[in-house]
């Protein structure tokens, strides 16, 4: 009889364990991500988005909010933390003035800001190397423009896109160093008229091959670089469909990778809050150059061939964009 209370017992014991264990393997994760802008414009978002969706095939339960203006931004991180999401990601670093007052209202949620400095108790920042890709931009746009005149345009003055546009220029003149380098700052990310309308005014000045760096604007800068027959490099994957006579090559970035590694870190217990920005490019598969589109098809092996080799040259740490 006691071997049987004794057996009896170890049996209840092991269930409650299970039990447990079941419960334990059930809490689901939840994951917000809050978006500067849609996520159709090809590009930041678009990525973003698609990085979210990886996160929930790792088993987390996610929303997003699309187009948050910074006057939105407490409002939606306030319905979100309140609702007892786990984990919030703001988008993009024009958000981190705004929320640094409002996340430490919520200290049982981790907060993430993709392209941020900040990086302290439940705030970890991780970084996107734009510059990379401007790198790559430039190197292509002074490539193949055959008037010696290339251009940038950017979305805003915030630290991302001002280090795409050093990377830009360095890309531009690795290739050429006589090129003439026009950069514009559009002051949004998702005016496609405008965006439209300065290109437009570049092409008339001789530019003759164009790269964006300005998220759904970026559709206005290669719709007019099909009107003005000239070279766009693209910044996201679709944006060839509109442009596919200017759009050769895209030189984009993946931050659905980054987002999945941020959901990875986090599962990890590795969102210390004293760890400093991690940031990742073309070395870690970030930023990476597109197939060839229609329009790249009309380039000789032999200028497809330095394209590629400058990105190795990229990867390997061979050549690096100087920031600062």
């Amino acid at each position: 009889m006691k071997k049987l209370i004794t057996l009896a017992l170890a049996l209840v014991m092991a269930l409650n364990v299970l039990a447990f264990g079941s419960m334990a393997e059930e809490k689901q994760m939840r994951v917000a991500c809050i978006l500067s802008g849609p996520i159709s414009d090809m590009s930041w978002n678009y990525t973003a988005h698609q990085g979210m969706l990886k996160i929930e095939a790792m088993g987390a339960e996610i929303a997003y909010q699309e187009n948050v203006e910074n006057s939105a931004l407490p409002d939606c991180i306030n319905t979100y933390a309140s609702d007892g999401f786990d984990m919030i990601i703001l988008s993009t670093n024009s958000y981190e003035e705004a929320s640094l007052p409002i996340v430490q209202d919520y200290p049982e949620t981790q907060f993430i800001i993709i392209n941020g400095q900040t990086t302290a108790g439940n705030v970890t920042s991780y970084a996107v190397a734009d510059e990379d890709q401007g790198f790559m931009q430039g190197f292509i746009a002074a490539t193949l423009s055959k008037t010696g005149k290339v251009g940038f345009l950017g979305s805003m003055e915030i630290t991302p896109i001002l280090n795409g546009s050093i990377g830009f220029e360095q890309g531009a003149k690795f290739a050429n160093e006589n090129v003439e380098v026009n950069s514009v700052m559009l002051g949004t990310f998702t005016d496609v008229a405008a965006a439209k309308e300065t290109t437009t005014a570049m092409i008339a000045n001789g530019v003759d091959a164009v790269a964006p760096m300005c998220d759904a604007a970026a559709l206005g800068v290669v719709e007019a670089a099909e009107a003005g027959n000239i070279v766009a490099v693209a910044s996201g994957e679709g944006q060839e469909t509109i442009a596919p006579h200017a759009v050769p090559v895209a030189v984009i970035k993946d931050t659905s990778i980054l987002y999945a590694k941020v959901y990875e870190d986090f599962l990890a217990g590795k969102l210390t809050g004293d760890t400093g920005v991690l940031k990742l490019g073309a070395a870690d598969g970030i930023v990476f150059l597109s197939d060839w589109y229609e329009a790249g098809n009309a380039l000789s092996d032999e200028v497809k061939a330095q394209i590629v080799a400058a990105y190795e040259k990229l990867v390997s740490g061979e050549v690096a964009v100087k920031l600062g």
